[in-house]
């Protein structure tokens, strides 16, 4: 270190200049690189000080601070009347005016910058006493260095900030408001546009624990974190949390408030924990109150994770009551009410009306004892249900059958069983009580046409999203049956949802068939399967089809209009018999007829009942006279153009 003092002077007056250049050195736990101090006397005093390379008592950066007054009494550091301090730290630049002096036994500091005032009363002697009162008036973000929003992983911060911050002896108390502020993160799953919030906040430094209280209210703009979308609320949302710090690694929540109006309001406890590899975590919840009002609780607060998971767009009505206790290692504890519960899935998959009852989640597993008006499942609507599940020795089970009335039928789960711990997970035993297929058919807009449906099903799997159906259904349609086995079904209310089975059709009257999806006329008796059938999104993707006629039926006539169709679905061409003479006649004898596809790539190879001499196939051998043959050239087809003929020759 070293230190120069020079006096000079002319006549009875003195004066005398002070200069101090230090190099590394520390007080009272702050350390430097190099302080420099400069004093001139005289009527009006300035001194000047730098300090270069500071660092906290935990080694943090503080960077550089340099003091210059202009006006100061004697002795030099009693005080200062006009001066001006600046501090850089990295990008982070400071400027400020400010004035000291000691009153009695206490320093007052007074700084003011560009959109903020502080004022300080330290005790002499006493630090533990200090006042210290900051106003901040319209602080624009935006002014912040993009290196430090790049440190707190942000593109974009923006807003003003208006309000008070105040220290009192261990005391710290802010009020602070933000107006159209926003920010973005660098990964996109945090944003929010146009907000306004105030915050009231008090924190007690002096307790072993420090404990802390936040008041937060939100009147306007819009958030987003990760899947949950919250817009702008239609009346002020108001958050408290208060509780206490035990360590730089532990938070305790010790009473949590949210009321949204309209939507979402809860009330508990939390508690939460970092570590250097997982950051801050949640490893305790006690929510003692959660009410969700429905459709405002969906729309804001569950919309956006449903939308992930694929069901999104709920039109949703009714109230939900709950309490929630989990622990990071221990069970999860849920007991919920339900009133007047109504969810209508915007694709029409699924749907309940007027759900009531309760729902649990204990130690031993689920319990259910819930009933409603009425449910959909793609396009069918169900009665009047109720469903009773109770958890025990060997996982849960239902009390009596789950029985859902549908049109004179209904569909029937005589057993449930379900255990996480076993492989198959949820088994069921389910049947069909016969139902009309008029109705039926009606009610899925369908072509209309009669017979039954029955069906039983000794075992159903639910396992990773996926149904397997042991056992099969049932249709007597037609005068004959049709058999659906090997069903299977992924994802059923996700995203893309497959479809998976074997159909067997036996000796359908095809006067029943083309009269009721409107295609030509044919008399005789039809069967056929559809082996290795897969839906994707209930569009057929794969399938070995063919369906042939029966030699021995009595009648086997077919008529102008089913020989076009068929010549337009096996590519022999439409409008066969216009330009011919059998135009005159309105039926025709066949022999046998038959197509054949088989699906893959969305080209659908085609075959018919029998090769023809020419390289082609048979869609129908003629007998009899006037004798006519529909002969088929091209083996493959455009899947998605044959929908479509179909579709037009079915309408």
């Amino acid at each position: 270190m070293t230190l120069a003092l020079v006096i000079f002077g002319a006549g009875p007056a003195l004066s005398a200049e002070l200069a101090l250049n230090s190099g590394p050195g520390q007080l009272a736990g702050v350390h430097w690189e190099r302080l420099v101090f400069g004093y001139r006397p005289g009527a009006s005093a300035t001194w000047q000080a730098r300090a270069d390379g500071l660092a906290g008592p935990g080694g943090q950066a503080l960077g550089i601070v340099h003091l210059d007054c202009q006006s100061a009494p004697s002795p030099p550091l009693d005080g200062c009347r006009q001066g001006r301090l600046s501090w850089q730290l990295d990008e982070l630049a400071l400027d400020a005016s400010f004035d000291f002096e000691r009153m009695n036994e206490r320093w007052v500091v007074n700084l003011a910058g560009s959109f903020w005032t502080m004022t300080a009363t330290i005790p002499v002697g006493n630090p533990d006493q200090t006042r210290i009162h900051v106003d901040i008036d319209a602080f624009n973000l935006e002014t912040i260095p993009a290196a430090l929003l790049a440190q707190a992983g942000l593109q974009v911060l923006a807003g003003e900030i208006t309000g008070s911050i105040g220290y009192d002896r261990g005391q710290v108390n802010a009020d602070i408001a933000l107006s159209q502020g926003g920010f973005d993160s660098d990964d996109g799953l945090l944003a929010a546009d146009a907000l306004a919030i105030s915050a009231v906040i008090a924190v007690d430094l002096q307790s072993a624990a420090p404990a802390f209280s936040i008041d937060v209210t939100q009147s306007g703009g819009e958030v987003l974190a990760g899947s949950i979308y919250l817009p702008e609320p239609s009346e002020t949302m108001r958050l408290h949390l208060s509780g206490e710090l035990p360590d730089d690694r532990t938070i305790r929540l010790e009473r949590i408030r949210l009321d949204d109006p309209g939507a979402l309001e809860l009330e508990g406890s939390a508690g939460l924990s970092r570590t250097e590899e997982a950051g801050w975590s949640l490893v305790g919840l006690d929510l003692s109150m959660l009410r969700v009002q429905l459709p405002g609780g969906f729309v804001r607060w569950a919309d956006g994770p449903a939308s992930a998971a694929g069901f999104g767009g709920l039109e949703t009505a009714g109230r939900l009551d709950a309490t929630v206790r989990w622990r990071l290692d221990g069970p999860l504890g849920i007991e919920a009410s339900l009133t007047s519960i109504s969810l209508e899935d915007s694709g029409e998959r699924f749907g309940f009306s007027g759900m009531s009852g309760t729902a649990a989640w204990k130690l031993a597993g689920p319990e259910l004892d819930l009933g409603w008006q009425g449910m959909g499942l793609y396009g069918l609507s169900f009665g009047p249900s109720t469903l009773r599940l109770v958890t025990g020795t060997g996982g849960a089970r239902l009390v009596e059958p789950l029985k859902l009335p549908l049109l004179d039928g209904a569909f029937v789960v005589d057993r449930l069983v379900w255990n996480p711990d076993q492989e198959e997970g949820l088994v069921l035993d389910a049947r069909i009580e016969p139902l009309s297929l008029t109705g039926l058919t009606r009610q899925l807009e369908l072509p209309e046409f009669g017979g039954t449906l029955s069906g039983e099903f000794p075992g159903i799997v639910f396992d990773d999203d996926r149904l397997s159906f042991t056992g099969g259904i049932d249709m007597q349609a037609f005068s004959g049956t049709i058999r659906i086995e090997d069903l299977a079904v992924e994802r059923p209310f996700g995203t893309l949802p497959a479809l998976s089975a074997e159909v067997e059709f036996s000796r359908l009257d095809l006067l029943e068939l083309t009269g009721a999806f409107n295609f030509g006329r044919m008399e005789g008796k039809m069967s056929g399967w559809a082996r290795d059938l897969r839906l994707l999104d209930w569009r057929p993707v794969a399938m070995d089809a063919r369906v042939f006629t029966h030699d021995d039926a009595r009648r086997r006539r077919i008529s102008q209009r089913a020989v076009d169709d068929l010549a337009s679905l096996g590519g022999a061409g439409a409008g066969l018999l216009t330009s011919t003479v059998l135009r005159v006649f309105d039926d025709f004898p066949y022999r046998r007829a038959g197509l054949a596809c088989r699906l893959s790539n969305n080209i659908c190879h085609i075959d018919g009942v029998a090769p023809h001499e020419s390289g082609g196939f048979y869609i129908v051998e003629g007998r009899a006279l006037p004798r006519l043959d529909v002969i088929g050239h091209r083996r493959l087809i455009d899947w998605p153009q044959l929908i479509s003929q179909l579709m037009a020759i079915t309408e």
